[in-house]
């Protein structure tokens, strides 16, 4: 979020300090504004954003209930600082607009218009929050920014939406260019920190969760480097600059929200704490399979071969290898995790007391999709190879791990003094969320396989 003056730039560091300087917002000043701030229909003037909303947490019952039914809430930002304007100019004589503004714009119509969640808020964030109709942030986003704020802080808009609209079934969607912009340099080492700091303040929330949406496009007016001392370049730009979607709330519902409003378009992606519904697999032993291995799943023979788990191997060798697929439908995963290169670097196979190996992921083709066989059902499968039976029963498991996607780094830079579609410390914003996620990273999916030694 870059600022319009370098006057107008503020600390990275939070805390009190931070809550007092002028043009910066947190919690506190939405308390002092409690009593003007009550909700009003979406189609009035912008107001204040309303009060505290206490955060309680659903009984494992009551969340399985729910994982079918419609969000409570989405409440949707967009910020309006000086260094947005370039992604949303005012409309010339040519009429011409931005992929941000044809993007954004459509958007922010399948949010108003989805029956993915009851109710649909919009806010503009400058200074702080201010509530918005979706007619009027649609026509900010279409026409330009008309008023500018001189800056904003993404720790306290990160604060604030934990504090203010945190609850179960609900999500907060952030569109921002998200520029953390340090006074000096030497309060760079610290942005993990307050990233993570701004995410926890209002209270530990073990089931927190946030989706991370990259684009780029085309850019028109002045551009603000992170740092003071690069300086402001106007008649901007010859090249793309990235944007972002964030969407913060409960594991279920930022799923929940990704899967209806945000799979559906090409991004880069980066997901922390989300947490997804095993995937359906099976062994496939008509496809692709060498060796002497069957079905060691009771009843196998009389059922569909659609979720068998047990690889009965008679025979294996250096000589003769048993070679089996499992295939495995990813439909329900974003896009990150079906990604072919994501999977052939990130999917595992462990097992006890084995030499089985992974020997490839492949996607499903127009052919595999059309046949008449049981791989037709799954997006993507793994071919596994083993030379030596197993003397007695023994577990395998086909894990994917979550994983820094490569194009953090790459659209991350230590210095955007010269545009280019790279994000100032984006890494390090990045890291503040993964640290609030936890030290020990869960694996995406656990696929538990048997193998067992044939008749």
């Amino acid at each position: 979020m870059r600022h319009l003056t370098s006057f107008s730039r503020l600390l990275p560091a939070l805390g009190l300090v931070l809550l007092l300087l002028p043009g910066c917002y947190s919690r506190s000043d939405i308390k002092t504004e409690e009593g003007a701030a009550k909700e009003a229909p979406t189609d009035v003037a912008p107001t204040e954003v309303p009060g505290a909303v206490p955060v309680r947490t659903p009984e494992p019952a009551v969340a399985a209930a729910a994982t079918a039914q419609p969000l409570q809430a989405v409440n949707v930002f967009l910020e309006v600082s000086g260094s947005m304007e370039g992604f949303m100019p005012k409309t010339g004589a040519s009429g011409e607009n931005t992929k941000f503004q044809q993007h954004v714009a459509q958007f922010l119509s399948e949010v108003n218009r989805t029956s993915a969640a009851r109710q649909k808020t919009f806010y503009r964030i400058k200074e702080r929050p201010y509530k918005d109709s979706y007619q009027g942030i649609s026509t900010t986003v279409r026409s330009g920014i008309q008023q500018p704020a001189k800056s904003t802080d993404i720790p306290s808009v990160l604060d604030t939406l934990m504090s203010n609209y945190y609850q179960p079934g609900s999500v907060s969607v952030l569109i921002s260019d998200f520029i953390y912009s340090p006074k000096n340099a030497g309060a760079i080492p610290y942005i993990k920190t307050d990233i993570t700091d701004a995410l926890t303040r209002s209270g530990s929330r073990p089931e927190m969760a946030v989706s991370v949406y990259g684009y780029t496009s085309d850019f028109r007016g002045t551009y603000y480097p992170a740092l003071v001392a690069s300086g402001k370049k106007t008649n901007c730009c010859d090249t793309e600059i990235p944007y972002y979607i964030w969407v913060v709330g409960p594991a279920d519902a930022v799923r929940k929200f990704d899967q209806s409003l945000l799979e559906q378009q090409p991004s880069k992606q980066a997901h922390f704490g989300v947490t997804y519904p095993q995937p359906n697999y099976s062994l496939l032993s008509k496809f692709q399979n060498k060796g002497s291995w069957y079905y060691g799943d009771a009843g196998a023979s009389k059922r569909n071969a659609e979720s068998y788990r047990v690889v009965a191997v008679s025979e294996a060798s250096a000589q003769q290898p048993v070679e089996f697929v499992v295939g495995m439908d990813l439909t329900t995963l974003p896009g990150q995790y079906r990604d072919l290169a994501y999977l052939k670097q990130n999917l595992k196979l462990q097992g006890v007391d084995t030499d089985a190996k992974l020997l490839d992921v492949t996607a499903a083709t127009s052919q595999t999709k059309a046949s008449s066989g049981p791989e037709s059902k799954f997006t993507h499968f793994a071919k596994v190879r083993l030379t030596t039976p197993p003397k007695a029963a023994r577990p395998l498991v086909l894990k994917l791990q979550d994983q820094r996607p490569t194009w953090v780094a790459q659209w991350t830079t230590k210095n955007d003094a010269t545009p280019a579609p790279r994000t100032f410390a984006l890494s390090s914003l990045l890291d503040g969320l993964e640290a609030r996620s936890g030290a020990e990273k869960k694996s995406i999916f656990e696929l538990p396989l048997t193998l067992q030694p044939g008749e």
